[in-house]
């Protein structure tokens, strides 16, 4: 079986763990289909003779070497959003563990290489709980009050699949035993299949600011109450989530990006005029500079519309999260190994985050993307043809090899 077939055959197999009748796949952190994925991950890897385990928080961890040396990490993650698709995520863990097999077969690569499958990267119980566990940036004074959207707790969850939630704090690494975190994945936008290019390499990964917004008008009879006397939320939230699009659209920076997601309404009957309208928004950019100025023109964008609509407002921001650059040398090498196999790719930023986000934050990291068809993701029909990731795989294989020489040579 050659490489490409190998890691076929991966994915092929573990696509079965978790498959809906219904159509996509569920595997949520922790879950009985999450678990099976995970100790099936752990078994391959002893076939392909790495030695493998779980840490404290339940990161399957695969090690090629035996020596403390400081490892190149390659990582992602099994769980996926319930209905989503088999390749985000999937695909970098088992791009790793086939990088991770061909050095145990050429036998010449000394440095220890270790491949990672986090734990709830799609944020069952919280955005990154695996990464940030691995990190020790993971709260757990608090990680009895995580919760999943059923009333689930983190600490449940963890009990059932047979780990001890009290020695969650066991499974933080030292960032000096890591010389380098690589990650494979889904582009999960439209960019590189429209430029026609196979890989990309992330530059950065983008900030966020979440706003929570309400506007309280006044419940009156839909059909007896006057329009010019009305005081309605609901056109509130119109009227801003219109002129919020206009403000994303002018602003200086093509990578910005803004998405009114939750809209809540109260009372929600057809025949009374809404008088509470609750939203959550966010805003995203590789330029921190461009999400703060965002972030304050759509607050003062929400005071002119409430005045307008005689409204009153509630306007906080629940969570911000600042910009991750990848790491230039990183970037540099993966560049330098494409170059090599004859790979075309592009430098692009990253919208979404990713486990690399958090490991950015703690080890210098790097991201390769490759095409995601129609640019689709977390969705049944998510794909990417085979070709980019046989070659992305051949760059991810190239790149540890030249890290490793250079850890050698230093």
């Amino acid at each position: 079986m050659n490489e490409a077939a190998a890691l076929r055959a991966d994915f092929d197999a573990l696509a079965e763990i978790g498959r809906r009748p219904e159509g996509g796949w569920a595997r949520p952190a922790f879950s009985p289909a999450d678990c099976a994925a995970h100790d099936w991950f752990l078994e391959r890897a002893r076939l392909a003779g790495l030695s493998a385990r779980y840490d404290a928080f339940g990161n399957a961890v695969a090690r090629l070497g035996a020596d403390n040396r400081p490892a190149i990490v390659l990582g992602s993650h099994l769980d996926t959003v319930v209905g989503g698709g088999a390749f985000d995520g999937a695909l970098g863990v088992l791009a790793g563990l086939d990088v991770a097999r061909r050095l145990v077969a050429s036998g010449d690569v000394d440095t220890p290489v270790e491949v990672v499958a986090f734990r709830d990267e799609e944020g069952r119980f919280g955005p990154f709980t695996g990464s940030r566990a691995f990190t020790g940036t993971l709260p757990l004074g608090t990680i009895d009050k995580l919760r999943d959207a059923d009333g689930v707790s983190l600490v449940e969850a963890m009990r059932m699949a047979g780990f001890d939630p009290a020695a969650a704090a066991e499974a933080a690494r030292d960032p000096a035993g890591i010389s380098a975190y690589l990650e494979l994945h889904i582009e999960q936008g439209p960019v590189l299949e429209e430029q026609g290019l196979p890989l990309g390499i992330v530059t950065a990964i983008a900030g966020q600011e979440r706003l929570a917004v309400r506007f309280v008008g006044r419940s009156d009879h839909a059909g007896t109450a006057p329009m010019n006397l009305r005081r309605d939320a609901f056109a509130a939230t119109a009227r801003f989530a219109d002129r919020f699009r206009d403000l994303v659209l002018a602003d200086e920076s093509k990578t910005l990006r803004g998405t009114v997601g939750i809209v809540n309404l109260l009372p929600n009957q057809g025949n009374v005029v809404p008088g509470e309208v609750r939203l959550g928004l966010e805003i995203r950019d590789i330029d921190q500079a461009a999400v703060e100025r965002t972030a304050r023109a759509t607050e003062k964008l929400a005071v002119e519309v409430a005045e307008q609509f005689g409204c009153e407002l509630k306007c906080r921001s629940i969570h911000k999260d600042a910009p991750v650059p990848m790491d230039t040398g990183l970037r540099g090498a993966l560049e330098a190994s494409a170059r090599e196999l004859g790979a075309a790719s592009m430098a692009l930023p990253s919208g979404a985050n990713h486990d690399a986000g958090v490991m950015g934050r703690f080890v210098p990291s790097a991201m390769l993307f490759v095409p995601s068809r129609d640019g689709r993701s977390h969705c049944p029909e998510e794909h990417t043809d085979w070709q980019p990731i046989a070659l992305a795989t051949d760059v991810l294989e190239a790149t540890v090899r030249r890290l490793a020489a250079t850890s050698r040579a230093a």
